[in-house]
C-alpha cells in the first residue's frame, strides 16, 4: 500500500469515530433522552416509565409469618447411639464386622451376641394316614353263606378286639362301622407264588366312605399326608397338618411348612420371629426329622465273684 491510501484510510476512520461519538451523545447521554429508553430507568423517571409502581395493590393480602430466628433452630442435639449393638465408628474409620454363622448375617465384632431361641417344635410323625382297623381272622358260617361268616377285627391304635362280627351289623353299638361284603383276592408276589388276601369292606359312617381292609397289612390312604408336630416346651401342645403351605402361629412366631420328604421322614419349616425389637423380623429354616427312640438301659450284670461269708461275732 502507498502513503496516499494509508492517509485516506486514517481520515475515514477518524470521521467514523467522530460520527459515532456524536450519535452516542445525542441518543444516550442526554442530547435526546426521549429517543431510546434505558434498560433501567433512573430513580426520578421510574414511576413514569413503570405505571404499576404507583397503582394500588390487588388481591388478598398475603398473611404475615414470623421470620425464622437462628437462635430458635439451635438445639441440644443428642449424641448418636454409637454404642448401640456395637456399631462403633468415627467419621473416617470403617466398621469392623464379622460373619455370624448362627444369625447368618454380618454383625459388628464387638456386638453383644443374642442367642437364637429354640426352634420351638419337633416332628413326631409323618407319612400317609392309616386306617386303624385290620382283619385278624374269620370263620365260615355253618350254612356256607357269606352272611353267616364271623369276622375278628382289631383296632391297632387302641388294641381293642371285635369278635364274631357279621355282615350288615355294626362292629359294636358304639361304633357306626358296618361290614358290608367279603371277598378273596389272589395275586402273585415277586417270586411267582400265589398270595390270597381276605378282603372285608366296611361302611365307615364317620369317614363317610367304604373302606377295604384285609388280613395282610394296615390300609394306607396314599392320597393324603399327615404331619404331626409337638411343642418342645409343652408336650401337650400338638398340631396336625397335611402339606406344604400349611401355616400356624406359636409363641408370637409364624411357622410355614415348605417341603415334605416322605422317604427321609423329614419336613422343612420356616420360622419367622422378632429377635431384636429395633431390627427386621428374622426367618430361619429347619429340617425336622423324627427323633430316634432313646436306647434302652443295659441290663444289670450279676457279679461272678463269690461273696465272702460274714465273720461270726463272739
Amino acid at each position: 500500500m502507498n502513503a496516499r491510501k494509508d492517509l485516506l484510510l486514517i481520515v475515514l476512520g477518524s470521521l467514523l469515530l467522530l460520527v459515532g461519538c456524536a450519535a452516542w451523545w445525542l441518543l444516550i447521554e442526554g442530547g435526546a433522552p426521549s429517543l431510546v429508553k434505558p434498560l433501567v430507568p433512573e430513580e426520578e423517571f421510574r414511576a413514569k416509565a413503570i405505571p404499576e409502581l404507583v397503582s394500588a395493590p390487588k388481591g388478598v393480602a398475603y398473611p404475615a409469618s414470623k421470620r425464622a430466628d437462628l437462635d430458635d433452630l439451635v438445639k441440644d442435639w443428642l449424641s448418636p447411639e454409637e454404642n448401640e449393638d456395637g456399631w462403633n465408628y468415627d467419621l473416617f474409620t470403617t466398621i469392623d464386622i464379622v460373619w455370624d454363622p448362627v444369625l447368618k448375617d454380618y454383625v459388628p465384632r464387638l456386638k453383644k451376641v443374642i442367642p437364637l431361641p429354640p426352634f420351638g417344635v419337633a416332628l413326631t410323625k409323618i407319612g400317609h394316614p392309616t386306617y386303624p382297623y385290620v382283619l385278624k381272622s374269620f370263620l365260615p358260617g355253618r350254612s356256607g353263606k357269606d352272611e353267616d361268616r364271623e369276622f375278628f377285627l382289631e383296632n391297632t391304635e387302641t388294641k381293642e378286639y371285635f369278635d364274631r362280627c357279621k355282615l350288615k351289623k355294626p362292629l359294636s353299638p358304639q361304633l357306626n362301622i358296618i361290614p358290608v361284603s367279603y371277598k378273596q383276592v389272589k395275586s402273585k408276589d415277586k417270586d411267582g407264588f400265589t398270595i390270597t388276601r381276605n378282603v372285608l369292606t366296611l361302611d365307615d359312617k364317620v369317614l363317610g366312605q367304604l373302606v377295604e381292609i384285609d388280613d395282610v397289612k394296615v390300609l394306607e390312604f396314599t392320597d393324603r399326608t399327615n404331619i404331626e408336630l409337638v411343642s418342645t416346651s409343652d408336650p401337650g401342645k400338638t398340631w396336625t397338618f397335611h402339606g406344604p403351605g400349611d401355616k400356624f402361629t406359636y409363641k408370637e412366631a409364624h411357622y410355614v411348612i415348605k417341603h415334605i420328604d416322605l422317604d427321609a421322614k423329614s419336613v422343612t419349616l420356616d420360622k419367622t420371629f422378632t429377635l431384636e425389637p429395633k431390627k427386621p423380623k428374622k426367618t430361619i429354616t429347619e429340617v425336622l426329622t423324627i427323633a430316634p427312640p432313646a436306647p434302652a438301659a443295659p441290663p444289670a450284670t450279676k457279679s461272678n465273684t463269690p461273696s465272702t461269708p460274714a465273720t461270726p461275732t463272739k
